[in-house]
């Protein structure tokens, strides 16, 4: 199962306190009934990202499991519909086959200056490294020259893989908190002389989280018709970075898959996940 790893409300000392609405509370619940999907929004705003993550890392991310939370569907019932975001290869983008086994690595790298990331290298890096070989031939995005940061295309090699031609990511929303912590002690319970040794170093925790429709254009039965798939999922992020050593970050991503509105079981589950991904992530800050 999934570890909502977003430590819990209590793990956060005092230097910098959780908005008890915001992401970082939503996480520590550990209830997948909150990460409800988030379909009509105003336009959000591109993802700065704090300091403590900006330059360029090498990330590597494996599996750790999955969920299905839902209490109106069955998991035989969802495992039958092969529309739900990760079913499928390339069902979602930048976790092109969700359940690989083996570690993928991929390149994150976020502007000192502006704090955005640069998407284009992210996507095709994680979608490569997911697929094993060269998928993709472009990503098109404007959103960090003053386009439109909420839309990504995704063109594949003519012919190389078999779920997707092409493939266009619309964010619908997004969230973000930074918390930080100063050094404690691991236990209260040791002599003082071995709790000043084993101080726990300070650090920040970056919380955010990205709702993302994706349609999936590939090729179908009928001549000169594209087959095309939507689907709608979220994607949820935590990031720690550590004083002592801030050259490494380590994190998770959970990834909530929701039910299509063109999905007959739509109204069974019409706004809750009814299955959760869950991948642990670790960063080294690369020189460049």
């Amino acid at each position: 199962l999934p570890t909502f790893s977003s430590p819990p409300s209590n793990a956060f000392p005092a230097t910098s306190t959780p908005n008890p609405t915001g992401l970082a509370a939503k996480l520590s619940a550990r209830d997948p009934s909150l990460l409800k999907n988030r379909l009509f929004n105003l336009p959000p705003s591109p993802q700065i990202y704090p300091p403590f993550l900006r330059g360029t890392w090498d990330v590597s991310l494996q599996f750790s499991g999955f969920l299905f939370p839902s209490s109106s569907l069955s998991k035989q019932t969802l495992l039958a519909d092969t529309s739900i975001p990760g079913f499928q290869k390339c069902s979602i983008a930048s976790l092109a086959d969700v359940g690989k086994e083996s570690i993928t690595t991929y390149r994150m790298s976020i502007d000192e200056t502006t704090g955005l990331e640069d998407r284009k290298v992210a996507l095709k890096g994680s979608l490569n490294g997911f697929l094993g070989y060269d998928a993709v031939r472009e990503v098109i995005y404007d959103g960090n020259a003053g386009g439109n940061p909420n839309r990504i295309g995704i063109d594949f090699v003519p012919n190389r893989t078999r779920n997707a031609n092409r493939i266009e990511l619309f964010c619908n929303g997004r969230e973000s908190e930074l918390v930080t912590y100063e050094s404690q002690q691991q236990s209260k319970e040791l002599p003082q002389s071995k709790q000043q040794a084993m101080l726990l170093p300070g650090g920040k925790i970056f919380l955010n989280s990205e709702y993302i429709r994706q349609v999936t254009f590939s090729l179908s039965q009928e001549f000169g018709v594209a087959r095309q798939v939507s689907g709608n999922y979220a994607h949820f992020w935590t990031w720690k970075g550590n004083d002592s050593d801030p050259e490494r970050i380590e994190g998770n991503l959970l990834t909530a898959a929701y039910l299509d509105a063109q999905d007959p079981l739509f109204f069974e589950e019409p706004s809750k996940p009814v299955v959760v991904y869950a991948h642990n992530l670790i960063g080294r800050k690369v020189v460049v």
